[in-house]
């Protein structure tokens, strides 16, 4: 997920209010703000292994050396059978170094996330590092896994002695993994040393339930922090209710900088009576912390109930007195670990490593924590309206945080699954939220909307919901919900007219909220929810709006570059926007465009012909898929868009490759133990695929039921299903060098298909396996492949060469190229279609192309007199299939004028943030503060010697080129040593970028310099100037989709020299950078 920079704590003076423990109430109350004039959050603390906007993790302690990793997470022991699946799961498995899940106490989708924030890499959402030495509480909320500081509200922190000096939100403790216990249900850990607390922690679906052990000492006590949530707090209420109780609440919010906010109410109960209570308050109008006491001389263990709810303090205390109304911890521990072993025994293996077993059991369990419950046991919740509501009908429980981007792709389908009434219940929750404020959710934090990625996920999850089993909610109304937002410009689909219009989202294009960007990206994850939504409706008998969505999935077919052979971002005049390369990751999400090539899961076919067949794309993908963490040109399979690509394999005849890339993902990335994942395992998504790798299948497509198959890598399998049903996965040998395929049997018979809908195995099923330790040709036959749901393509053409650079008048050759992926003869008949301001000739024809073969046709191309840019479009036709339009760029253009060459708009008016999107992630230069620097429309700039024309174009229209291998004509007077550039580098950190610049003379010689710019934020003043740059400009601020970013801006100068004596007719532009990409605003030369 796409992460903003981590947030510095802030310190707060204090001030202490003490009250004793007579049994009178002591209230500090503060403001609670509303959803639509929310208060700064303040005191937001440091966050560790956040991700950067380019998916990079950030700040990450390394990972765990193998004499440091738990002893379980090392024994290669064979176990035979697993009988208490809840014991033998460590919840620290994938806690650190990028995981960032949580191990406290927890039961399947509980309300409550006990769990330990230690330091100094309290990591984000989890809050917990393995190895940490400090303990700053251990607070009632938390998010597993993801990229942004989320959660963690109400650190309660074990202290003895007296209360820490200075701001309580900032004291620890000193803590150790030696003893701790992290069990499914159950956590226990030692902290406070050498004054040693055992801290043990269960729960039940509503509540939590703590067992503190303390030394000998009349100065026992907890510190409960109000200020402390990973992101700040901007409210906070406390009441000392009587001699053992504390009430209150939270607010906090700010997830992946969003601006909503959510408050959580807590009630606390202690078993013992407070010696000591007091509220202590700060400068400001909320409380800072509770501090209460305890005489631990004769009665050393004090243990305490708590409740929460986003609803009220009432109904927090109702919850753990409806729930666990007694003081029996070891029965509510009891209950918890069965409800675990009730649902993890759902799915019972045999015959690996105990790590590997282990590690299996440990990511199941992490399957299984949210969505969480956030309705009350009265049934009530707080609803996307913020007011509230209560469940009604069948429903039991409502959800919330939902990390859509990141579950559709196969943690739906396992919760539906094993867990269809839960999973059902979801599902029901999205309908609700819908009917309360008109939006599924995108990524739905608790209650709240959030904007953190892309696409329409929440649609693709309700699919997966209903294709694996979760039918128990009002789907008639899902699926018109569903229908409308899909159909319609709204805040999760801004560019829904725009795709209509063009058949895809285009770069230059004008989005409302919320926020748009990367849209190649943006329209992958379109297609995937059209794909899952037109399955949906097949389901529930609408055969015409299924039709529709289904080809309208198709549309990643409408940004495939003929000449580059990549998924490349396009501009409202239909031209493809230059130096896009395959290790480009500017205007991709988290990704680059080699790992989004392979992202479209729905029509892998389509994609293959296009790319020339299976014979080419077997190699390729072998390529790509050798380092399942890699990036840029290899995959990154951790990362969700990428999920499942080791399966892509499977489409194109080579199964064998798919069960190479599946085992090396299992065995080769996600490792057992605490650091076992270098990325974010994101509310269980890792997770996920690796508990579906390990049963050999995965659902490669959102919203059908279809499993693809890799290979199993247990010996045995055995799923359970609630409805009494069993589906049994037999491979003896299966191991970590024995995982090619000899053969298959399903329910007995030979099958070498490479796909199995699940509504055949949910019948009952037997799959035998039989393993080889070398490839085989099992499952090669053509109409073995998984199916595929786009069009069939006749040929590809392409135009040579793909684009021309005229001068007013002038005339050029290019050539139409038309090469086969039919297996017929065929015609094709082809139109070119120009825009005023140029001719093609001939501008129409016919070519007649053999199976495999190609044939051409020469064209001349004759400019007018304007300058500009002019994309000509060739509308190609066949009877044998479908034949993707071309694009030639013709580019007419004076020496010296840029403006025909701007493919990029990086300048937006502070009231449309949205128009502009300098950096593919949704920033640009602000228009006022450039102005303030005196980078006005069309003013001079001088800078490093030269004096550059800044453009004279309006904020929120093409003002840069994107640097890529243009050859751009220049203007240069005689005798000029130097050429000179006004621009910058973006998503390429602190080195910046640079690449080969070639200048061409006059006389038909060329010389080469490196052209250079550092990052257009100096890494938010983290840099300093790079390849000898100058600052040209310095703006105040950016803008974002989302609104003003307070960082400082750069505009550089840079220049290159002429070889003495030359005169400069051209300039070419690198073709390739070394990391990132460069935006250009002016040329000059002197």
């Amino acid at each position: 997920m796409r992460r903003p920079a981590a947030r510095l704590a802030t310190a707060v003076a204090l001030a202490t209010a003490v009250v004793l423990g007579s049994g009178l109430p002591a209230m500090a109350q503060g403001p609670k703000p509303s959803p639509s004039t929310e208060s700064q959050l303040r005191n937001a603390r440091t966050v560790t292994c956040a991700k950067a906007a380019d998916g990079r993790l950030i700040d990450c302690p390394k990972p765990l050396a193998a004499k440091a990793l738990p002893k379980a997470a090392k024994d290669t022991s064979t176990l035979a059978s697993v009988s208490d699946p809840a014991t033998l799961v460590d919840t620290r498995t994938w806690t650190t170094g990028g995981g960032n899940t949580f191990p406290g106490a927890d039961v399947p989708y509980g309300m409550i996330q006990w769990s330990p924030d230690t330091m100094p890499h309290r990591n984000a959402g989890g809050g917990y590092n393995y190895g940490d030495e400090e303990l700053t509480g251990y607070s009632l909320t938390h998010v597993s896994g993801p990229g942004c500081g989320a959660a963690q509200d109400v650190p309660i922190l074990p202290i003895t002695g007296d209360l820490p000096s200075g701001d309580p939100n900032d004291a620890t403790t000193a803590f150790t993994n030696a003893g701790e216990v992290a069990q499914a249900g159950y956590y226990s850990a030692q902290s406070n040393l050498p004054d040693t607390i055992t801290t043990q922690l269960t729960e039940t679906p509503h509540s939590a339930m703590g067992r503190f052990t303390f030394p000998s000492t009349t100065q026992a006590g907890f510190l409960i922090k109000l200020m402390d949530s990973q992101n700040g707090d901007s409210a906070s209420s406390a009441q000392i209710v009587g001699t053992n109780e504390i009430k209150g609440s939270d607010t906090s919010g700010g997830f992946c900088g969003d601006s909503h906010q959510y408050t959580v109410y807590y009630d606390i109960v202690f078993d013992h009576p407070f010696t000591t209570s007091k509220v202590i308050t700060g400068s400001g109008s909320s409380p800072q912390a509770v501090s209460v006491g305890f005489d631990a001389t004769k009665t050393p263990t004090v243990q305490a109930k708590v409740g929460i709810s986003y609803v009220s303090a009432d109904n927090a205390n109702l919850n753990w007195r409806t729930e666990n109304p007694g003081w029996n911890f070891d029965a509510v521990k009891k209950a918890a670990q069965k409800s675990w072993n009730s649902l993890l025994g759902r799915i019972n293996v045999s015959g690996g490593s105990t790590a590997t077993t282990q590690e299996f059991y440990s990511l199941l369990y992490k399957d299984f924590l949210q969505p969480n419950i956030t309705s009350d046991v009265n049934g009530q919740f707080m609803g996307s309206d913020v007011k509230t509501h209560s469940v009604s009908g069948s429903q039991k429980q409502q959800y919330g945080m939902y990390s859509g981007w990141d579950t559709y792709h196969s943690l739906a389908q396992l919760q539906a699954m094993l867990t269809p009434k839960e999973a059902s219940d979801q599902a029901q929750s999205q309908v609700n939220y819908y009917a309360e404020n008109g939006i599924i959710q995108q990524w739905g934090y608790l209650h709240l909307d959030n904007w953190v990625m892309a696409g329409d996920p929440g649609t693709a999850l309700i699919a997966d919901y209903y294709a694996f089993g979760a039918k128990d909610f009002d789907g008639k109304t899902a699926l018109a919900d569903m229908l409308k937002q899909a159909y319609s410009v709204n805040d999760v689909r801004p560019g829904e007219a725009l795709e209509e219009k063009y058949g895809y989202m285009p770069e230059d294009g004008t989005y409302g909220c919320c926020n748009p960007h990367a849209q190649v990206s943006s329209l992958l994850e379109y297609d995937n929810a059209d794909f899952a939504l037109s399955r949906f409706a097949a389901s529930l008998g609408d055969s015409a709006n299924a039709a529709k969505l289904q080809d309208r999935a198709n549309n990643w077919a409408n940004v495939f570059n003929t000449s580059t052979g990549l998924l490349t971002p396009r501009l409202t005049n239909g031209a493809f926007l230059s130096g896009i390369t395959p290790s480009t990751t500017s205007h991709y999400i988290e990704g680059s465009a080699e790992e989004y090539l392979w992202d479209v899961p729905n029509d892998y076919a389509g994609l293959f012909s296009l790319l020339g067949g299976s014979s080419k794309v077997k190699p390729a993908l072998r390529k790509f898929l050798s380092r399942p963490d890699g990036y840029g040109e290899y995959a990154q399979l951790s990362n969700e868009f990428s999920f499942g690509e080791e399966y892509a394999l499977d489409y194109a005849g080579d199964p064998a490759g798919a069960q190479q890339a599946a085992n090396t993902l299992r065995y080769g990335l996600y490792l057992p133990g605490p650091s076992g994942l270098p990325d974010n395992d994101d509310l269980g998504a890792n997770s996920s695929a690796f508990v579906w790798s390990m049963l050999g299948m995965y659902p490669e497509n959102p919203g059908s039921d279809t499993l693809v198959f890799g290979s199993p890598g247990f010996p045995h399998a055995t799923i359970s299903l609630p409805s009494g049903k069993t589906i049994k996965i037999n491979a003896p040998n299966a191991s970590p060098s024995e995982y090619y395929v000899k053969s298959m049997k399903l329910n007995g018979k030979a099958n070498s298909k490479l796909y199995v809908p699940f509504s055949t195995l949910a019948k009952g099923a037997t799959l035998d396996w039989t393993m080889s330790p070398t490839e085989t040709s099992w499952g090669t036959g053509a109409d073995n492949a998984p199916p595929s749901y786009g069009p069939t393509f006749a040929a590809i053409g392409s135009t040579n060469p793909s684009s021309l650079i005229l001068s007013p008048g002038e005339s050029a050759k290019t050539t139409l190229t038309v090469k086969s992926v039919a297996s017929a003869d065929q015609s094709v008949q082809w139109t070119a279609t120009a825009p005023s301001g140029v001719t093609v000739s001939p501008s129409s024809g016919t070519l007649k192309v053999s199976p495999d073969g190609s044939a051409s046709a020469d064209l001349t191309v004759a400019a007018g007199d304007v300058d500009g840019n002019y994309p000509v479009k060739f509308t190609l036709t066949s009877a044998a299939g479908k034949i993707l339009p071309v694009s030639l760029s013709v580019i007419v253009a004076k020496p010296g004028d840029l403006g025909p060459f701007y493919d990029n708009t990086g300048i937006s008016d502070d009231s449309a943030p949205s128009s502009a999107n300098y950096d593919g992630g949704g920033w640009s230069y602000s228009s006022q503060a450039l102005t303030a620097a005196g980078l006005t429309p069309g003013a001079s700039v001088t800078a490093g010697g030269l004096t550059y024309q800044w453009p004279d174009v309006a904020a929120g229209k093409p003002d840069n080129i994107t640097v890529g291998g243009q050859t751009i004509p220049v203007s240069a007077p005689a005798g000029a040593t130097k050429l000179g550039f006004l621009g910058s580098a973006y998503n390429a950190g602190t080195e910046g970028s640079s690449g080969t610049a070639t200048i061409t003379y006059t006389d038909g010689s060329t010389s080469t310099a490196s052209l250079g710019f550092s990052d257009w934020t100096l890494s938010a003043g983290k840099g300093t100037p790079s390849f000898g740059n100058v600052i040209a400009g310095t703006a105040a601020y950016r803008n974002h989709t989302s609104g003003k970013d307070n960082v400082k801006t750069y505009v550089f100068a840079q220049t290159i020299p002429i070889s003495s004596g030359k005169t400069v007719a051209s300039v070419t532009l690198p073709p390739s950078l070394s990391q990132g990409s460069i935006g250009i605003f002016a040329i000059a030369a002197g």
